[in-house]
């Protein structure tokens, strides 16, 4: 897939963020293709520009690099119901407000995953201000 095709919100700089996210957030990538993958990529790609914004929006994360691990708590988080309410309904707008046409269950695991990524979030910068603080 041309990173260009990726264009979430209908400028450049959506296939810039996406060319970002794979070069310093591979295991999002990867963790998109497992469960986004399909013949029409219409999920992959809302995932992918979601996953772009929340990651290296206004605020990108600096060095924070999530891996398999971290992501797989996220899923599992968020599936076992641990996931904030609100959250889940910011993220259906952000869904909805996109230029591409997704089935509900589409939309449900586009969702999940941009969740589970949030949450991964979350977690490794709690863990790594309570590491600050000790030391």
């Amino acid at each position: 897939m041309e990173v260009e095709s990726v264009d979430y919100d209908g400028d450049v700089s959506g296939a810039v963020d996406v060319s970002w996210l794979a070069i310093r957030q591979p295991a999002v990538v990867r963790l998109l293709e497992r469960e986004l993958a399909a013949p029409d990529s219409d999920a992959f790609a809302a995932g992918l520009g979601l996953a772009a914004q929340v990651l290296g929006g206004r605020t990108p994360l600096g060095d924070l690099r999530l891996d398999h691990r971290a992501l797989a708590a996220g899923m599992a988080a968020v599936r076992g119901g641990k996931c904030d309410r609100g959250m889940v309904r910011s993220i259906r707008e952000m869904i909805e407000e996109m230029a591409v046409v997704l089935t509900a269950r589409e939309q449900d695991a586009v969702a999940t995953v941009i969740a589970a990524v949030i949450w991964a979030v979350l977690d490794a910068s709690v863990r790594d201000l309570d590491d600050t603080v000790v030391a």
